[in-house]
């Protein structure tokens, strides 16, 4: 897949930042009230314990969904007293992430959340962190054989498989049944999870799938994607996005998309931001698969946390559930929350 503050709407548009270490939050211990002199104990040598230090890591710096991730990762940290460094690479790059994360594994830090490019590159250097004694969580994006101890997400199957029933409802007076998907990094377990789910409704459902295309979570090369499958398939009648990167931007940056949108095709987009819902209100959209991207802040950070300080036990799999919006009335929903920064209803 919930809330914060300060101008929202700004900080959601400005640019992600870069790659490296970024402290989101940090809180010092209450203090004492002071004693009488008589009644001062005397100083001691004993080292203060420091506050926790938590890696959090994105798939990418540059994707803005996980922006509201940083900042419910920022608000639960200023709860908790702890620190949060937000360290990811620019753009989708398993084995960059791997290089960070080894970095902050030699540091010592506390714990690990981290939203995986690739189950299988970033399986060792998870290992290596659980083997260092750095407890480590998975959110988003998992890495199922490795040694993490549970992953915070939705049920990517069952999204996806409801996606896949609008799907067959949209398109189920239209004789032209084909539909293509659109995908990030090849391999990407959620996303392969989703593309998986939907082809077992939609093809037994009676729909044509024609091809799978990959944009590398860019959305400039997912712009290409679209128009490149577009220009391949003109009359193609549905558009089922494992995730929305090009409708990220300007749609009239993909006019044969928009042409094919205006004369039919129907489109069902993972994520909920500000641009697919304006596009779902005109008419250019149909049905949009809401992550908790707060929640990959907020909620799983709490886990670590009850995880590290507490020694709360988790299952495999904690389960964020999932939004689903259909129509202009629900699309403002979610607008409101973009414009007010509050994700926490």
């Amino acid at each position: 897949m919930n809330n914060s503050r300060v101008s929202r709407r700004a900080f959601l548009r400005a640019v992600p930042y870069g790659i490296g270490a970024l402290a989101l939050a940090s809180c010092a211990a209450p203090q004492r009230p002071a004693q009488p002199a008589a009644e001062q104990p005397q100083p001691t040598s004993a080292p203060q314990a420091k506050p926790l230090t938590f890696v959090w890591s994105p798939k990418a710096v540059n994707n803005p969904v996980f922006d509201v991730a940083r900042r419910g990762a920022e608000d639960r940290a200023k709860e908790l007293g702890i620190t949060v460094e937000w360290i990811g690479p620019e753009s989708a790059d398993a084995q960059k992430q791997a290089e960070l994360l080894d970095a902050a594994i030699a540091r010592k830090v506390d714990g690990m959340g981290i939203s995986c490019n690739d189950p299988d590159a970033l399986k060792p250097v998870i290992d290596r962190a659980m083997d260092a004694g750095i407890p480590v969580i998975t959110w988003d994006s998992d890495s199922p054989n490795s040694k993490r101890i549970t992953f915070y997400s939705l049920d990517n199957e069952a999204a996806a498989r409801k996606g896949a029933e609008i799907m067959i409802d949209l398109l189920k007076d239209s004789q032209n049944k084909t539909y293509a998907i659109l995908t990030g990094v090849p391999g990407a377990q959620n996303l392969e999870a989703r593309i998986k789910a939907f082809r077992e409704v939609a093809d037994p459902g009676g729909l044509q799938w024609v091809a799978t295309d990959p944009c590398y979570d860019d959305i400039q090369k997912g712009v290409e994607v679209l128009e490149n499958r577009m220009t391949a398939n003109p009359d193609l009648a549905g558009y089922f996005m494992a995730g929305a990167w090009p409708l990220f931007g300007n749609i009239e940056a993909m006019p044969k998309f928009k042409a094919a949108a205006e004369r039919g095709m129907k489109t069902v987009a993972w994520d909920i931001l500000e641009n697919e819902l304006k596009l779902l209100k005109q008419g250019l959209v149909h049905a949009l698969i809401g992550q908790k991207f707060y929640g990959w802040g907020y909620d799983a950070v709490g886990i670590l946390y009850d995880i590290v300080a507490n020694k709360k036990q988790f299952p495999p799999f904690v389960d964020t559930g999932f939004d689903l919006v259909t129509t202009p009335e629900e699309a403002d929903k979610f607008l409101k929350k973009w414009e007010t920064g509050n994700w926490r209803d």
